[in-house]
């Protein structure tokens, strides 16, 4: 059964409305739980929920309220989890099936993974430096574009 709540609608009167759609926690639990006990098989270890929380410095209970769909979640904690279990955030609130998005749909190896990370971690100044660097490699690899 849809819950209700009442809503104005530019007049003194009001009216029942369908309230609006709101994430499942219990795809976010799922999603989590399936993260973390991927990124334990990846890393080839046991990886609990002590174990994220410490690593990712949100509280053991708060990993677990959220794994367990019994609590919602801060957008702060939600990010850390995200960025620990290297996933997108709309990947966790069920927004997304693809666990990163990326510009093109999908990596082509790692190190672009690793490097479009990089990239959204810095700032402008850094933003700038590299670009300089890249043009640097770019005009030694092809000397006669460089003219």
């Amino acid at each position: 059964m849809r819950k209700h709540f009442v809503c104005h609608i530019n007049t003194r009167k009001f009216r029942a409305c369908h309230s609006p759609p709101m994430y499942d926690r219990q795809i976010m639990a799922d999603r989590l739980r399936e993260a973390r006990l991927k990124k334990a098989a990846d890393m080839g270890v046991k990886l609990t929920q002590e174990d994220v929380a410490a690593a990712t410095n949100v509280s053991r209970s708060h990993v677990a309220n959220a794994e367990g769909a019994k609590t919602g979640i801060s957008l702060d904690a939600a990010y850390a989890l995200a960025q620990f279990y290297d996933v997108s955030l709309d990947y966790l609130t069920g927004l997304s099936i693809a666990p990163l998005q990326s510009p093109g749909g999908v990596f082509q190896n790692p190190e672009e993974r690793t490097l479009i990370r990089s990239w959204r971690a810095m700032d402008e100044a850094e933003r700038v430096a590299l670009a300089i660097v890249i043009d640097r490699l770019g005009a030694k690899a092809s000397p006669s574009d460089a003219a």
